[in-house]
């Protein structure tokens, strides 16, 4: 392994501007391995136990992609079901008859074959802010440990980047008005005193609370204040 090389590429990934170029750097090590298909995401529940995936990057055939995400299988993937589960990284085989799989299952795997993408590894690594990170590589059955070790230390990198550059955007959502609002909200204070602190009407909080939870795409003003402190946390 050149170490200097793989150095040099976690540090682009960290120092990156852009998520673009992070995302570039991290697949620049997946090819340096001669992974030439993967792809990287993360799954979460949200409050109603939904699983929810986001894909981040990838070098999958783009049409099962398309073809996985238009039939919601990530709520089928028995893969996902995973979640929240630090195991050793395992294999799969879809060509294989498996008679524990659910129908909705077994149409997947199926169509997974058709797409070239009936076999290969999976691997979970751990939770971070309530998001769990899954790296998929077709065709693959072992995986060496220096190379997990370094996929895990790339995929945190990575991440933390995404998180980083995201909460930025979203802080810059807000007017400086509406990012004072939700600083004191989040101290534990009423609206009462705080608009007593910033000499305003409680309608006009309020009015203002709105605005915030519609720009964080929040249905509450305590979700809006998770978001605004899991963003601050990484500015």
């Amino acid at each position: 392994m050149n170490t200097k090389k793989i150095g040099s590429l976690l540090c682009r990934i960290h120092e990156e501007d852009l998520l673009l170029g992070a995302k570039e750097a991290f697949t620049e090590i997946c090819r340096y391995y001669s992974l030439d298909r993967f792809f990287l995401g993360s799954c979460h529940y949200s409050k109603d136990r939904k699983l929810g995936f986001e894909l981040v990057s990838d070098s999958y055939p783009n049409n099962w992609l398309i073809h996985y995400s238009q039939n919601q299988y990530h709520l089928h993937d028995p893969r996902l079901k995973e979640y929240g589960k630090i195991r050793p990284p395992f294999t799969w085989d879809l060509g294989k008859k498996n008679n524990i799989l659910l129908p909705i299952q077994r149409k997947m795997f199926n169509e997974a074959c058709d797409f070239n993408v009936g076999k290969g590894m999976t691997i979970l690594f751990d939770i971070e802010n309530g998001y769990q990170t899954v790296f998929v590589i077709p065709d693959q059955k072992t995986i060496h440990p220096e190379l997990l070790s370094i996929l895990k230390i790339a995929t945190n990198i990575y991440f933390e980047k995404k998180v980083s550059l995201e909460s930025k955007d979203l802080i810059s959502k807000l007017t400086p008005r509406e990012h004072e609002i939700l600083k004191i909200r989040s101290e534990g204070f009423p609206y009462k005193v705080i608009a007593d602190k910033l000499q305003i009407s409680e309608d006009t909080i309020v009015f203002h609370t709105r605005n915030i939870r519609k720009k964080l795409n929040t249905t509450s003003i305590d979700h809006a204040m998770f978001k605004f402190g899991f963003a601050t946390r990484h500015l």
